[in-house]
């Protein structure tokens, strides 16, 4: 039985990373949350329609590790910010589904994402033991964590190697959205999985609050 895209909300930063996905899904319930999630209204709005659907938040990223290239996939299944951190359960669902099938041959890291309260021109300069760094998920994270599944999805658009904006910006944007394209039917069966049940643990995201 194919998977209905309306049992999946996915919330993107971007415009551009928006269209991505929702031609990879092929339609489906994609929400534009924007830079630093500013478009908080439209995506609690969102959540407030699909009560308990399943959440992915999808974008670019820039990598912290060197053996990453644009176009690998991060999923993490820890969001870090200066506020706490955030555990995904269901990160490992997600894992398998994109090494299988079309996507079997990606590359995906696990681990850490940390989420920055700024832009960062140069990747190499930031000490981090995290897979990639980003803006918006743990933002995101806390605005859709009411129970539900959540799950964190980022393809690498920038490397430690390369300045912010450098020549090899466009190409490597290309391919990070290429990949979230591709990424879309592993999301759909993500999102079905998690809905039948079959994550052993009961609590998607699980927030640890950091105290100063």
């Amino acid at each position: 039985m194919p998977v209905r895209t309306d049992d999946l909300l996915v919330l993107c930063p971007l415009a551009v990373e928006a269209v991505s996905v929702r031609l990879g899904l092929r339609g489906g319930r994609v929400v534009r949350a924007g830079m630093r999630a500013r478009r908080r209204p439209a995506v609690r709005s969102a959540l407030r329609r699909l009560p308990g659907v399943p959440v992915a938040v999808v974008g670019v990223a820039g990598a912290l590790s060197e053996g990453a290239r644009p176009g690998d996939l991060v999923v993490p299944d820890v969001v870090r910010s200066s506020r706490g951190e955030y555990h995904c359960s269901s990160a490992a669902t997600l894992v398998a589904e994109l090494r299988r099938g079309r996507r079997k041959r990606c590359t995906v890291h696990t681990g850490e994402l940390v989420q920055s309260d700024r832009v960062v021109r140069r990747l190499g300069a930031t000490p981090s033991d995290a897979v990639a760094l980003d803006l918006e998920s743990a933002l995101l994270l806390d605005l859709a964590d009411d129970g539900r599944d959540v799950v964190v999805l980022r393809a690498v658009a920038d490397t430690p190697e390369r300045p912010l904006l450098s020549p090899a910006t466009l190409p490597g944007g290309v391919a990070a959205l290429a990949a979230l394209r591709a990424s879309g039917p592993a999301l759909l069966n993500w999102a079905a999985t998690v809905a039948r049940g079959k994550n052993d643990s009961n609590d998607s995201v699980v927030k640890e609050v950091r105290h100063p």
